[in-house]
């Protein structure tokens, strides 16, 4: 015997699917621009569009991994905030975390200092590690304990600790590496690499050329170049406090080997 059919008709559910909404992290020049355009912080910006694709125009670009907006915007002359990406997103698999959304909202600016913080706490939260050594190309480290070392080779792989003699190291061009606790050294030996400490008394070295390097309170920077006529690396040191060394200031060498102050470039 067929089961008699219920009297009351299906309904379609009339509430709208959750917005997705992606916390993520975002670089910009000195002036807060990203590829010519204007930000501000505590604006929401929106494009209204049904698709985004990720590394085009039409969409904002943020990372969920704070490190990695380092391969986009160095730690030297940069901003960085904490936003939030909403609206249409689009993302790449087996690459970094960048990704392109169709709104954005530019919540909170980040100095260096936590924005490493963040940096190390999403990379943990991913790990489950309170040490890390990486290898391979854009694979980041973090540490967040005392003397819990991080240190990455590859190319655009950065390293970051923050717990205090805690150090960070990187050997890879364009790999930055930084430190936020006391005594904890930050040292990068590829071309094009920072080296930012900012503990007391902690020392910030990069030895690749055209690095920059900065310290905090009785630190000391050490700096290099290669000079083609002698086929060989002159290496400067700075210390904070003497001959106008200034703590959390980025340092470079000029052509003559002298340590001159970074000018953020407009």
């Amino acid at each position: 015997m067929a089961k008699k059919a219920s009297s009351k008709a299906a309904k379609a559910s009339t509430d709208k699917p959750a917005a997705v909404v992606i916390d993520a992290f975002k670089g910009f020049d000195s002036n807060w621009q990203c590829r010519g355009f204007q930000y501000e912080v505590g604006q929401t910006y929106y494009t209204h569009a049904s698709t985004v694709v990720r590394c085009a125009s039409g969409g904002f670009h943020s990372c969920e991994n704070p490190l990695d907006v380092w391969g986009y915007y160095g730690p030297a002359t940069s901003k960085f905030a904490a936003v939030q990406a909403s609206g249409a997103i689009d993302k790449a698999e087996n690459e970094d975390t960048k990704i392109a959304s169709a709104n954005i909202a530019i919540r909170l600016e980040l100095r260096l200092p936590e924005f490493i913080k963040r940096g190390v706490e999403w990379i943990l939260a991913a790990a489950k590690n309170n040490g890390a050594v990486t290898t391979g190309y854009r694979a980041h480290a973090a540490s967040t304990g005392n003397y819990a070392h991080a240190a990455s080779t590859g190319n655009y792989a950065h390293a970051a600790s923050t717990g205090n003699y805690a150090h960070a190291a990187s050997t890879g061009n364009y790999a930055h590496a930084a430190s936020t606790g006391d005594g904890a050294h930050a040292a990068s030996t590829g071309d094009g690499a920072h080296a930012a400490s900012t503990g007391d008394g902690a020392v910030a070295a990069t030895l690749g050329h055209g690095g920059r390097a900065k310290a905090g309170k009785n630190g000391a920077i050490v700096l290099s170049r290669w000079v083609e006529a002698e086929s060989r690396y002159r290496v400067a040191v700075g210390y904070v406090g003497e001959n106008g060394i200034e703590a959390d200031t980025w340092y470079g060498l000029n052509d003559e080997g002298e340590i001159v102050a970074v000018v953020a470039e407009d």
